[in-house]
């Protein structure tokens, strides 16, 4: 398997593509674990000042207001929540925007790679 590798592939070529296959793999990886930390945080006061803001009280249960944002209805027909939900999701997500578009070069192609899993799933 070697000697044919080497008879298609030069060595400088084959150095090549594995310095960059490993490049980019480090770059992904990177990327993902910085990706929650470039997430945008809520402002906070500019000046440093010591006012109280009262919470309300809270009397009902946080499930009565998850199912309140569900969407329980069952609709029989085909569902595109699937098809490119890697690139919707970065899209919508809170990260700095300048991100995005480098995030998007690694979801497009997975996307395209998923496409006929994601438009069978959007059956079911």
């Amino acid at each position: 398997m070697q000697m044919i590798r080497e008879k298609l592939v030069p060595k400088g070529a084959a150095a090549l593509i594995r310095s960059l296959t490993g490049a980019l793999m480090a770059a992904l990886l990177l990327s993902l674990a910085a990706a929650p930390a470039l997430a945008f945080s809520p402002e906070t006061p500019a000046d440093d000042s010591t006012s109280v803001v009262e919470q309300p009280v809270q009397t009902y249960s946080p499930y009565v207001m998850a199912y309140d944002k569900l969407d329980v209805e069952d609709r029989q027909g085909y569902n595109s929540e699937y098809i490119f939900g890697m690139t919707k999701g970065i899209m919508k997500s809170t990260l700095v925007p300048a991100l995005k578009p480098v995030l998007l070069l690694f979801t497009v192609p997975l996307d395209l790679a998923f496409l006929p899993f994601a438009a069978v799933a959007g059956f079911f």
